[in-house]
């Protein structure tokens, strides 16, 4: 495979992929909402329930010596692990010329590894080009909205839009394929690394929004209405006068938020369109046993992993300490407590299988502060991961650098390449634990029916946090605390989330909370209605049902369309300044806040829940209940300091229903998985778990210890 792209084929190539791109974009446009919930088949196929969860680890062996390749990879297989990953980050080894490809080193580490018993997760190097391509085409790089372009010497630098770049990509992606698709000693694929949907104002990436546009809009004048173009005289006239909405160049915070919004969606789509297009590639070369997926960042803001349906699953990245402390005490040791717990919910949800690709093994070396963990922190981790459904943990990586910009970051062995770690110590626990789960696996194991009759749907997606975070209204305005806020509730009465989407079957579900559902239609909001009416209990908060799906005003009462929904009114809404703090009660208790509160007017057979306690509109309600049918709905039109208020109403709304339901404290999970309960405890105080004396307890202890885990059947 020796094709080489020459400056007398460029301009041609140029307007053929962009032509192509703006067809993907249309079709990944108008394929929004079907992906979300398509699962392939096959997905479950590739592990199967009794394998519980595989455990793995990185490894490169183009950063070491050859000599020691052999020794690491018998020392990785002799500690437990059962699989490694490759050469993500090898394009430069891999190609170190363009159109000669260089696979003999990878050749001898592959058959290393499976000497060992080991299986190889195959990477694509897309996210780091080569010199040789940067320095022949500089266009390829991303340009900031600084109007700085990235240059060589990063990963991620590379513009998703640009065609020279994808078409190298497809190459080195198919030479891989070809190469390894039929060869039964890799497990899988991972498709680039981390994307983010990182923004681009390059060129290529205004010739590609332009054409995205023209997809999804038709006409010009279709464009300028939802933009709102009769504003400040910002309309087109063509789409290829139109420039991708930069805040940063501008100095000017301003911008239509219609067209901030659409470059965002922009944004995703490529991204989404960038794997899938890997994804496609390897799928002409690729056994049907190997599996195709990507990492995406616990905490994805950018990007929206639902869009990129052409992979078998969506897995995740997870570094849950970085130095902040939520929980307080010894919690910056044990790290974020919900990054685990609503990354396994999520991303499980997509397609119904997921896996922890790249864990935190112990201290790292990017965040602004890097303390050591608490002992037992990475064995926790590993256990909830089991507990949340992934099929597989793999972490990042096996032995600690000895130079370059992660040399502080911890490996599974230290740096003399042999010693392990803290964190390394834990992983083997994790794996002998694992094994005793595996000689107790039985097949066919079912929910519990106090666990069906709580279990959640979360209805969440990702442009009304973008819509969201472009006009927050004040700077307390966090979306993704409100999602922490809302899981935490849920999980502390012990029940299983899954993440919705408008188009999911509502009726699976006997609870459905939506925080902050801004943009809405009518048809959501008769789905709304008829699932409350069969039975449902909807649970709905502020700044929901605002804005149209355009992230219009509608041409009514604020917030009208769901006035009938919840039998209330939203007269207006408040905020205050930082340092201001005001009251609400609810049941003789006083709560604080500050952030955001919805001043809501009750309908005849609405029950006032919650009113505000001061300001001039003391007395007015801040949240409501109604039963509608067979259902009730619930409205919190207030974000509460600590979250407290929230907190019992939810927890009222289940135990109102009639549901049995635990009481956990914060930062304990339980979690149920084929059989076994798993729970795990990121707070610095022991708690005792509720298991009946029957049980059989297979891994830790009752009661559950700080920075500990509990496994029973």
């Amino acid at each position: 495979m020796k094709n080489k792209i020459t400056p007398s084929v460029v301009v041609l190539l140029i307007v053929f992929c962009l032509i192509s791109y703006g067809l993907i974009c249309g079709q990944l446009n108008s394929a929004r909402h079907f992906a979300s919930n398509q699962k392939l088949n096959c997905s479950f196929d590739f592990f199967p329930k009794a394998d519980l969860m595989k455990v793995g680890v990185f490894y490169y062996p183009e950063q070491w010596p050859k000599e020691q390749w052999q020794r690491d990879f018998k020392n990785i297989a002799k500690l437990g692990f059962e699989f490694t990953h490759m050469a993500e980050f090898a394009w430069a080894l891999l190609e170190p010329k363009e159109g000669c490809f260089d696979f003999s080193w990878l050749d001898e580490a592959v058959s290393m590894a499976d000497s060992a018993g080991l299986k190889v997760i195959m990477c694509t190097p897309s996210l780091t080009p080569p010199s040789w391509l940067s320095e022949k085409y500089p266009e390829i790089y991303l340009v900031g909205g600084d109007g700085r372009r990235r240059e060589h010497g990063l990963r991620a630098n590379a513009s998703l839009t640009n065609p020279i770049y994808r078409e190298y990509v497809n190459r080195i992606v198919a030479a891989l394929g070809e190469h390894y698709g039929k060869d039964n000693r890799v497990w899988g694929w991972q498709v680039d690394n981390e994307p983010l949907a990182s923004p681009d104002y390059s060129q290529s990436a205004r010739t590609a929004f332009q054409a995205w546009l023209q997809k999804r809009y038709r006409t010009i004048e279709k464009l300028n209405t939802v933009w709102g173009g009769t504003f400040w005289s910002t309309r087109y006239t063509s789409f290829n006068q139109v420039v991708i909405p930069n805040a940063e160049m501008n100095n000017e915070d301003k911008l239509s938020p219609h067209a901030l919004l659409d470059f965002q969606r922009f944004n995703a789509d490529v991204t989404a369109g960038f794997l899938n297009e890997q994804a496609v590639t390897l799928r002409q070369f690729i056994l049907p046993t190997q599996w195709i997926t990507t990492n995406y960042t616990n905490a994805i803001r950018a990007a929206d992993p639902r869009l990129s349906d052409k992979l078998d699953f969506q897995s995740f990245t997870m570094y849950p300490v970085s130095g902040r402390n939520l929980l307080g005490g010894n919690n910056f040791r044990t790290g974020n407590p919900y990054r685990i717990m609503e990354a396994c919910d999520y991303f499980r949800s997509i397609k119904g299988v997921t896996g922890l690709m790249e864990l935190q093994p112990g201290q790292v070396n990017w965040a602004p502060v890097n303390p050591q963990l608490e002992p037992g922190t990475v064995h926790m981790w590993l256990m909830q991961a089991f507990g949340g459904g992934c099929s597989f943990a793999c972490t990042y990586r096996y032995r600690h650098p000895l130079w370059g910009s992660e040399m502080y970051h911890e490996g599974i062995v230290g740096t003399d390449g042999i010693t392990l770690t803290q964190g390394g110590l834990e992983f083997v626990q994790a794996m002998k634990d694992l094994k005793v789960l595996k000689s107790n696996f039985k097949a066919g194991a079912t929910m519990p029916e106090p666990l069906k009759k709580r279990r959640t749907g979360f209805l969440w997606e990702q442009q009304n946090m973008w819509d969201l975070d472009i006009q927050p209204q004040t700077t307390q305005w966090d979306t993704w605390k409100l999602r922490n806020t809302y899981t935490s509730i849920i999980k502390s009465t012990g029940a299983p989330i899954d993440f919705i989407t408008k188009e999911t079957n509502f009726s699976s579900y006997p609870f459905i909370v939506a925080p902050a559902f801004q943009l809405i239609d009518n048809n959501l909001v008769e789905k709304w209605m008829t699932y409350v009416s069969n039975g449902g209990h909807l649970i709905l908060t502020c700044r929901t049902g605002q804005k149209d799906t355009n992230s219009h005003f509608f041409e009514a009462k604020l917030a009208g369309s769901i006035s009938s929904l919840i039998g209330a009114d939203l007269e207006f809404f408040d905020m205050l300044p930082e340092g201001v703090i005001a009251e609400i009660k609810y049941k003789q208790e006083s709560y604080k806040w500050s952030c955001w509160g919805e001043i809501l007017q009750p309908h005849h057979n609405t029950n006032v829940l919650a009113v505000y306690a001061d300001q001039y509109y003391a007395g007015k309600a801040a949240a409501t209940t109604r039963r509608l049918g067979k259902g009730t709905i619930t409205f919190i039109g207030v974000v509460t300091m600590d979250g407290k208020l929230e907190h019992n109403i939810v927890r009222a709304v289940y135990q109102n229903a009639g549901v049995q339901i635990e009481d956990l404290p914060k930062g304990v999970y339980v979690e149920w998985r084929d059989g076994y309960m798993i729970a795990v405890n990121y707070s610095d105080n022991p708690c005792r778990l509720n298991i009946p004396v029957t049980s059989n307890i297979l891994v830790g202890k009752n009661p559950l210890g700080p920075a500990k885990a509990v496994v029973w059947r």
